[in-house]
């Protein structure tokens, strides 16, 4: 009895030990999502997928881009929480859903402290006042005149929080009527501002870049608090009549926050070498980012000093919550 009793536990023994080793395998091990709030043609959409083909080259893993727009990111960022918190899906995200959310809403479906775990940053990118080529100013004191002198407020787009935020920090700082018009994305925005259904927007540079340099558009002055090496004849809103105004989104890579301590570890270390890989630095440089790499704990500090920015933001620009 006793020499049947060892057999089975030697028997279960091995059969545990096979299990184990069948299912620990190395991270990644099949395909990887990475869920972006926004549409393709987007800033975040055009790094994201740099970043999944680095991340394929560097695992030999499927790495795929899933877009999911809408209500200013809430319902990607809904998305992965709904996922298995196992780092397969991974949240490629901005202030909009980690920082500005949170003050533009009444209600918030989930809590982007507690909800998800940072992983890394990834790059910052400033904004620019963008109007067609034949709108009747060409610098920031113009533009404010010709604000002041219309019977109708101007109407500008916002393709995400980001840029309805820079646009209604402008407004305020610049004492000027103008009416929001919201759109799903960046690429829609800016594609009726060349058509003339809407006067302006406020770009990131990565989107609104290429059809500056084709002259589809205009920029009368960029947010960021020096001028961009990309667009060095373009002024600072700053040094262009608005001392203070500085403005820039970034993006940075989160996960479900149950997400295994290891995972997030490894995937931090892969998306650091792809934000310190030299041809990532170039390619932000052409669209006027910066690189920001970071630990997951520098990104939490980031997300929330930038929470309280996008506070006084809302307070300032008197933004009506939804």
């Amino acid at each position: 009895m006793r020499s049947v009793l060892m057999t089975s536990l030697v028997i279960v023994t091995v059969c545990l030990g096979f299990g184990l080793t069948a299912t620990a395998q190395p991270y990644p091990s099949r395909q990887v999502t990475l869920v972006v709030p926004f549409p393709a043609g987007s800033a975040t959409d055009g790094v994201a997928r740099r970043l999944a083909d680095s991340l394929k080259d560097a695992t030999g893993a499927t790495v795929i881009v899933e877009n999911k727009p809408g209500a200013d990111g809430n319902l990607a960022a809904l998305s992965v929480l709904r996922a298995e918190p196992d780092g397969y899906t991974v949240f490629v995200t901005t202030n909009s859903t980690h920082a500005a959310n949170v003050n533009l809403f009444n209600s918030m479906p989930y809590d982007p402290r507690s909800d998800f775990a940072p992983v890394a940053g990834i790059m910052t990118i400033p904004m620019m006042l963008t109007v067609k080529p034949d709108f009747p100013a060409k610098s920031v004191s113009e533009f404010i005149a010709v604000a002041k002198s219309r019977e109708k407020p101007l109407a500008f787009a916002s393709g995400n929080t980001s840029s309805r935020g820079a646009a209604e920090l402008f407004k305020s700082r610049a004492a000027i009527p103008m009416q929001h018009v919201p759109y799903r994305g960046m690429p829609q925005a800016i594609t009726d501002v060349v058509g003339g259904q809407v006067e302006l927007v406020f770009a990131d540079t990565s989107t609104g870049m290429g059809l500056v340099r084709d002259r589809a558009l205009r920029a009368i002055a960029v947010t960021a608090s020096k001028r961009l090496a990309s667009l060095p004849d373009v002024p600072t809103i700053a040094e262009s009549g608005l001392p203070g105004y500085e403005f820039a989104a970034w993006v940075g890579v989160f996960v479900h926050a149950r997400t295994p301590k290891d995972i997030v570890a490894k995937l931090n270390q892969l998306v650091t070498t792809f934000v310190d890989n030299p041809a990532t630095i170039s390619y932000l440089g052409t669209i006027g980012a910066a690189p920001f790499p970071s630990t997951p704990e520098q990104l939490a500090a980031f997300a929330e000093a930038d929470t309280k920015r996008w506070a006084e933001i809302v307070d300032v620009a008197k933004m009506e919550k939804k």
